[in-house]
């Protein structure tokens, strides 16, 4: 996959991740990522969560990258899914802006984009507001990409007991299904000045 949006800047000259615990991740992580399913990953600030999602998203080749878009009596062609990047406060503001009645997008739209997506990665998961709303959406969200094998990624500083307890139990469900939790338990790069 050769699309990025949305990504940090900061991860396109960075030098090569170190450890053999973030490789290890990495190989599961990858695997997951292929086979569609949706990767977790959970621990303390700085220890390359985001940095791996970025990898990923350069190297993965998900089940469904492309899609035909025409058919009879239509010019037939290849539309490529691009990998997102998004936070969750940023994801929830952009579906808030769409309720502006002079909004250039819809809320449908809007989801689709995310939906739709090669790879979906949503990151400070832990920063979100909780309200049913948003629960409602991800729950969504991550049910529409499940039902197509798109892969998913969420990130958060969160425990795993933390973040499960922010998970509906329909995406629990999914991620036991065709998933893997990941925790990033190591001293921080930033602390170690290696990543």
């Amino acid at each position: 996959m050769n699309t990025l949006k949305g990504f940090p800047k900061r991860y396109e000259n960075a030098p090569e991740a170190i450890g053999d615990d973030w490789w290890g991740h990495y190989r599961l992580a990858l695997a997951t990522v292929d086979s569609g399913g949706i990767v977790v990953m959970y621990g303390t600030n700085g220890t390359g969560k985001t940095r791996m999602a970025y990898e990923l998203a350069k190297k993965c080749v998900p089940k469904d990258t492309h899609f035909a878009i025409g058919g009879m009596g239509w010019n037939a062609g290849k539309k490529e899914r691009p990998a997102i990047y998004t936070t969750a406060v940023n994801l929830f503001m952009e579906i808030k802006d769409t309720f502006r009645p002079d909004s250039e997008q819809s809320e449908l739209s809007l989801v689709k984009k995310y939906t739709d997506a090669g790879l979906l990665v949503l990151d400070e998961f832990q920063e979100r507001g909780e309200t049913p709303f948003e629960d409602r959406k991800i729950t969504s969200i991550i049910d529409a990409r499940y039902q197509n094998e798109r892969p998913t990624i969420l990130i958060s500083n969160h425990s795993r007991e933390e973040f499960a307890s922010k998970l509906s139990a329909a995406v629990l469900d999914r991620i036991r299904e065709n998933g893997v939790g990941l925790h990033f338990n190591w001293t921080s790069y930033r602390k170690q000045g290696s990543i």
